[in-house]
């Protein structure tokens, strides 16, 4: 009887095992089957359906409007008028600025065609043959390239048709993360132009279409002419330090396409997490604690609060959204931050980024930029200060437009710690050094209510002037000269 209880216990875990074993195969299997964290993911991807769920009511900021490019709203009736454009933007541009027949267009985007199709959803793509897909990208990408230089060069529209309202619906269109053509397409599309243009001076040509460039630095600086509006081009290699600084140095990736080239440029260049005055108790690198990220995260809440501790905020000297930096000296302090201009296609070109953002294995500097302004405006009077200070310019509509937009378009989101980390530690240590002195409370009060403008130092500086002259004409009254 012991012998059978022992076998009918050993019988169990024998059972047990196979139950296991049968476990552990199938969790073996979706181990390997899952896909890699490092996988690569679509270059010219869609817009995640997590951010349309996200933000409601914006499902129009992620449709062309005019004119569509690439597979994803190739041949919808409403884009029609638009296909009729490209058509003659994609002709001026084979015949008045390429050596290459169609012929040799047609031949050399076939060749990569395959490439191409990868760049995007395979859903998207399969209802496509080669040859079809082909003349898609070369159609798409001549009429953008076409439409680029015309804008650069000061070419009148009216040759195409273009209404003037028109102008700006084709650059939100252009910039649109569902509406991108491979970059790698406009790459080989160049280089069949009849003179030969560096990828520097490509980007700087980008650059001067997105609005990044000062007002026509890009035809100043490549000291470029037109005879006319189709005429031959002449190109002085001038100003060739200009040229060389125009690519954005901070990525060295190649760029997917003209959203992400915006993108690069928009942010600038990266900025070192050590640059600047930075004192040595300062935590910036080693091991942080989550409660370390919500205390530096959750530094300040709005533009009052950081005026009220003497916090000055002025313009950075580019527009670059990574050029924010901070500077205290103790018991004042400055916060710069570079311009940005809030209008009706802010929205569209905000959602845009975000998307390619969340959609890409880039960082989230953009979300993180974002954020970081949403902590800085709470009310309208925060807009109200910024537009006086030259940083935001409002051409939305009223300054509780502009509170309302910012608090809920980076609502949900989360940003890159590591993107303004140095900023955020130094406004923290400034305030809490200034809450725990009384001293420097009632010194920043002083300032703020006595020297808040040049005209009340000038008033005060003529105030001693006149008690210094009153005191020597005293002193010379008791106290004359001898002879």
């Amino acid at each position: 009887m012991a012998v059978k209880e022992v076998a009918k216990h050993q019988g169990k875990p024998g059972d047990g095992s196979c139950v296991g074993r049968k476990g552990l195969a199938i969790l073996k299997s979706k181990l390997e089957t899952s896909p890699s964290s490092s996988s690569p993911k679509l270059k010219c991807p869609k817009v995640p359906k997590r951010l349309r769920e996200m933000v409601k009511g914006a499902e129009d900021c992620y449709a062309p409007k005019l004119i569509s490019l690439g597979p994803y709203y190739h041949g919808e009736s409403c884009l029609a008028e638009g296909e009729e454009l490209k058509l003659k933007l994609a002709k001026d541009y084979i015949q008045n600025y390429c050596k290459e027949i169609v012929d040799a267009f047609y031949d050399k985007i076939s060749s990569i065609i395959t490439e191409l199709k990868d760049y995007y959803d395979e859903m998207s793509t399969k209802k496509y043959d080669d040859d079809e897909f082909t003349v898609m990208m070369v159609v798409d990408g001549c009429a953008l390239l076409s439409y680029i230089l015309n804008v650069c060069l000061g070419s009148k529209h009216g040759s195409f048709s273009i209404r003037y309202q028109d102008i700006s619906v084709l650059y939100r269109d252009a910039l649109l993360l569902e509406n991108q053509l491979p970059y790698q397409l406009l790459l080989e599309l160049m280089k069949m132009m009849r003179f030969e243009w560096t990828n520097d001076l490509w980007t700087a040509m980008f650059q001067e279409f997105f609005g990044i460039n000062d007002e026509s630095i890009f035809q100043e600086f490549m000291g470029m002419e037109s005879n006319s509006c189709h005429g031959g081009l002449f190109l002085r290699a001038s100003r060739k330090s200009n040229l060389e600084s125009a690519g954005n140095k901070s990525e060295s990736k190649p760029c997917h396409h003209l959203l992400d080239l915006f993108r690069r440029n928009f942010l600038g260049e990266e900025r070192s997490s050590s640059s600047g005055s930075q004192t040595g108790n300062e935590k910036l690198e080693g091991t942080w604690s989550v409660r370390d990220v919500k205390e530096v995260m959750a530094s300040f809440r709005n533009v009052k609060e950081l005026m009220d501790a003497g916090i000055r905020i002025k313009r950075s000297p580019t527009r670059h959204l990574r050029d924010i930096s901070f500077r205290s000296n103790g018991i004042t302090a400055c916060l710069k931050i570079p311009p940005i201009t809030i209008d009706s296609s802010t929205k569209a070109m905000f959602l845009n980024l975000i998307a390619y953002e969340m959609s890409s294995n880039v960082p989230h500097d953009f979300i993180s930029y974002l954020c970081f302004l949403d902590s800085l405006i709470d009310h309208a009077d925060d807009v109200k200060e910024l537009q006086s200070i030259g940083i935001l310019q409002n051409n939305l509509g009223t300054h509780e437009e502009v509170a309302i937009f910012f608090n809920t378009v980076s609502t949900n989101f989360e940003s890159n710690f590591h993107a303004y980390k140095e900023v955020r530690v130094k406004i923290r240590k400034h305030l809490q050094s200034h809450y725990n002195s009384r001293a420097k409370m009632w010194m920043t009060q002083c300032l703020d209510t006595y020297f808040d403008s040049p005209w009340t130092i000038i008033t005060w500086v003529g105030a001693f002037f006149a008690l210094f002259l009153t005191f020597v004409r005293t002193y010379y009254i008791v106290f004359p000269q001898s002879r």
